[in-house]
């Protein structure tokens, strides 16, 4: 068992008394006239977290804490019909009482030993056995009304498996020292009085996980996980809240750049701010070829593409089959083409770098115990493969190892090529935007450098900006760096414009792309909704994507109202002080 001398000595203790509690649950536990349980798993996570927040070089918060938790899975009733893929209001909020234990995520005490775990599984499993029961009837009521058409089995059982991804030491992190570092990333802030407000949040959470299932199937695994973002905001002369950021994330601090290279990016972040500030609004909209460039590509394919690739099962609910409107579009579209024709994307969720830079999301055993391995998802512009979990769908009945976070979701994906013709330098990419404009008689196109990460403006973008932040409207991307370029080669900085990709037909419309590829390690949110499986909202995510340049697509100004800006100028400003 590689790396086990390097585990905490509670953990075989742990490890016991989930397998005890286990085999007496499946043993003993059932409700006079109802059916026991044909399947069990039992979770226990712990997890060291440490984090900061700091603003123009003061702390705001930071802190160490331990956490232990507990989640129980139950299914009653049989694999071709159990309790779950069931939408039921009621029983997603059971245990959330005051007065009723809880089975999901479950607080249990840090100091652990072998009785007070089995206790704790013993009450969990309680509840979540209740919770089935109760469940598995309101099922089976609805069903006696309805002719059913799909016969797609709730589960699909496995044979036993021990794995274990242990051998890396469980990472550590100085955390006055971190502080301190962040002190200094965020006091460059201070000398830019455009700037209403700049953060520089640190977070470092890895976590044991410990995993036991009624077939025999087992893990214990360390979780890594480590992140820093700089998110700064300010406001135009007409009102207009503005926001510039930068994120990175990886599994330990080592994975991050250096300070030196931070306070950099900090610098960077704050003068991109200022210029965006006087950059004239973006006031008519636009529909032609657009180049988007490192970031504003990956995070188009991570917002508009990626999340599409994750199977899902419209689950039954008290009126029938509740039909999913979020990130189905390619549910049905295996064997289509999905993409330009020189267009491939395949997982790999094993790799640890690509390039010089570390992959945050990868990982060797996915949540439910099974490991995954690379899958070609689009070949030269078709729809192969699905990433799955167990939960069974009409097309893939069995996993491939990528439930994360609650179900199934993406993660590590490369948007590649294979056709040299496709790939261009940044400047033949740029001649060829030209081309397309005075074919099409258009005065200018757009290079877009930025997309606002979603994870970024939802907790912390729209706080810093006390929920003025514009965000457009369903299926449009803030985009936080954009150039007009005229067609005889002018450029110039514009602010206000929202990316409407309409869907990932967007995709279809790429007719080349760069020579090299942007890796995006990001949070994205859960493909699967946390309402539907308890789960966490965002997961660690990497795509790694070359420039794409996009026959036609489309850029709006915002039309919103915007508050008045301050009336005095920022006390930081020397100029205001005279």
């Amino acid at each position: 068992m590689s790396g086990w001398a390097q585990l905490p000595p509670w953990v075989e203790p742990v490890r016991r008394a989930m397998h005890d509690e286990l085999a007496r649950s499946m043993d003993s536990l059932s409700i006079e006239s109802l059916r026991k349980p044909y399947y069990i798993e039992y979770t226990f996570r712990y997890r060291w977290s440490a984090r900061a927040k700091v603003a123009l070089g003061g702390v705001l918060d930071s802190g160490q804490t331990r956490s232990a938790r507990l989640s129980v899975g139950i299914r009653v009733g049989s694999p071709e019909r159990d309790n779950t893929n069931f939408f039921d209001a009621a029983a997603l909020f059971f245990g959330s009482g005051d007065d009723d234990e809880s089975f999901r995520n479950r607080t249990i005490p840090r100091e652990l030993s072998y009785g007070v775990l089995r206790r704790e599984l013993w009450l969990a499993t309680d509840a979540a056995y209740k919770a089935a029961v109760e469940q598995l009837a309101k099922k089976e009521a609805v069903l006696k009304n309805l002719v059913q058409r799909d016969t797609t089995p709730d589960f699909v059982p496995l044979s036993a498996a021990a794995l274990y991804d242990t051998a890396a030491p469980i990472p550590r992190v100085d955390l006055r020292q971190v502080v301190e570092q962040l002190r200094q990333i965020s006091a460059i802030a201070r000398h830019y009085p455009a700037v209403h407000t700049a953060t520089v949040t640190f977070e470092h959470l890895p976590e044991l996980v410990i995993y036991v299932n009624s077939e025999g199937r087992s893990y214990i695994k360390v979780h890594r996980q480590v992140g820093l973002e700089i998110v700064a905001t300010s406001q135009a002369s007409d009102g207009m809240p503005l926001a510039q950021t930068y994120a990175v994330y990886g599994q330990t601090v080592a994975d991050l750049p250096s300070w030196d290279s931070l306070k950099r990016a900090m610098q960077h972040v704050v003068e991109s701010l200022t210029m965006q500030r006087s950059a004239p609004a973006l006031t008519e909209p636009y529909s032609g070829p657009i180049l988007f460039r490192g970031q504003a590509a990956a995070e188009l394919f991570a917002q508009v593409f990626a999340p599409l690739l994750v199977a899902q099962r419209s689950p039954l609910t008290e009126q029938g089959v509740r039909e999913q409107d979020r990130f189905t579009a390619l549910q049905n579209k295996i064997g289509a083409r999905v993409m330009a024709e020189f267009l491939s994307v395949e997982s790999v969720p094993n790799r640890t770098q690509i390039g010089p830079t570390p992959v945050a999301a990868a990982y060797r055993i996915d949540d439910e115990g099974i490991e995954p391995k690379p899958l070609v998802l689009v070949r030269q512009g078709y729809l192969e493969h699905l990433l799955s979990s167990r939960t069974p769908t009409r097309r893939i009945r069995l996993s491939n190892g990528r439930s994360r976070g609650g179900g199934a979701m993406y993660d590590v994906l490369l948007l590649r090529t294979d056709d040299r013709r496709k790939q261009l330098r940044e400047q033949q990419l740029v001649e060829r935007m030209l081309q397309i404009l005075r074919r099409r008689d258009l005065p200018y196109g757009y290079i877009v450098s930025e997309i606002l990460n979603q994870n970024l403006l939802y907790t912390a973008v729209y706080q810093q900006t006390g929920g003025t932040f514009p965000t457009g409207g369903e299926g449009q991307l803030p985009a936080l760096v954009i150039e007009r370029i005229w067609r005889d080669g002018r450029r110039e900085r514009v602010r206000g414009g929202m990316v409407v990709p309409g869907g990932y037909q967007i995709f279809r419309d790429v007719i080349a792309v760069g020579q090299g590829l942007y890796v995006h390690n990001l949070l994205a949110p859960s493909v699967i909704s946390p309402y539907r499986s308890g789960g966490a909202p965002y997961v660690i995510a990497t795509v790694a994507t070359p420039d794409l340049l996009v026959e036609d697509a489309e850029l709006r100004p915002l039309e919103d109202s915007f508050p008045k800006p301050p009336l005095l100028p920022s006390p930081l400003d020397h100029a205001g002080k005279r």
